[in-house]
């Protein structure tokens, strides 16, 4: 069985330690977040889950996988706009570039920790299926064609069961059903409709900004590289970002990390707090180019959660 990086190896690769850039096997040092160690691991062997997306593509063609997707029209050219970010000194205009973007999105919606939040923002903001949305979804989202498949749904309280192809879901939806997302089908689908709105209405929303850390400091990364919430909250689902406090960061290399907010004013914040906040919404690990930084970001995430 295959194993798909759910964090993409070229944006790890950016983490591994200097000291291994000439070796023929650099490395980076991954955080244990449940025990705390600190490890030398190979960017190959970090970050991925068995054929998470060998499966059919949710809202594309479902002859092809997603996994293709991913490596022909999200890594490739995000690899190239991340280059081409490595030595701007600030974006161009507040602006990101379009395949940097589309990269962002996915790395928000496909991460492993997102299979677990799904589930968790269902139950706690879960409505009725005939709610009032309070805005209508992204435009293309709807013309999709409709992919018809038995579904497996959860309740908290009942088990589990499974919604025919001729069923209507609205009255299990009401009572509390949800989507399993640790059926792949059902998470490859969410997926799509997540990273689709990332990519249209969200990222668009916000205005962005780089921050660049002194000599001697640098940024982690972690099992959700692409991270989001309000100040109370970092575990919010992603319709927080219409929060006015809103704010999401993306490390893109331990020089650089990426920032989106809804303020425009000054935002004072060092390196060692991105990184605890990075570590904080980060379920089961972080790496970075040290293990120094790595057993601080540990250490100061600890600080963080329980305050």
């Amino acid at each position: 069985m295959s194993a798909d990086h759910y964090v993409s190896q070229f944006h790890l690769r950016e983490f591994c330690d200097p000291a291994s850039a000439a070796t023929p096997n650099p490395w980076l040092w991954v955080g244990d977040l449940a025990n705390g160690s600190v490890k030398r691991r190979s960017p190959k062997n970090v970050g991925t889950a068995p054929s998470l997306f060998q499966g059919p593509g949710g809202l594309t063609d479902p002859t092809e996988t997603i996994e293709t997707f991913l490596a022909n029209e999200v890594e490739g050219p995000a690899a190239f706009a991340l280059r081409a970010l490595r030595d701007a000194p600030s974006l161009d205009a507040g602006r990101l570039p379009p395949d940097l973007i589309r990269y962002l999105a996915w790395a928000a919606a496909r991460s492993l920790p997102v299979q677990t939040l799904e589930t968790e923002w269902a139950d706690r903001f879960g409505g009725s299926a005939a709610a009032p949305l309070v805005e209508a979804p992204p435009d293309g989202l709807t013309a999709t064609v409709p992919r018809l498949r038995p579904v497996r749904l959860l309740h908290r309280k009942l088990g589990e069961r499974t919604l025919n192809v001729d069923e209507d879901p609205t009255a299990l939806l009401d009572a509390g059903w949800i989507p399993d997302m640790t059926e792949r089908d059902n998470f490859l689908e969410s997926v799509h409709v997540q990273a689709f709105y990332f990519q249209t209405r969200w990222f668009p929303r916000l205005k962005w900004f780089t921050l660049r850390p002194p000599r001697g400091s640098c940024f982690v990364i972690g099992d959700r590289p692409v991270g989001w919430g309000v100040p109370d909250c970092l575990d919010a689902p992603p319709s927080c970002l219409r929060d006015p406090d809103a704010f999401l960061m993306a490390p893109l290399l331990p020089s650089l990390a990426l920032v989106g907010r809804n303020l425009s004013a000054p935002w004072a914040v060092t390196p060692e707090h991105v990184n605890a906040v990075l570590a904080a919404w980060s379920h089961d690990w972080i790496a970075g180019p040290t293990p120094t930084v790595v057993a601080e970001a540990i250490r100061d995430r600890g600080r963080l959660t329980s305050a």
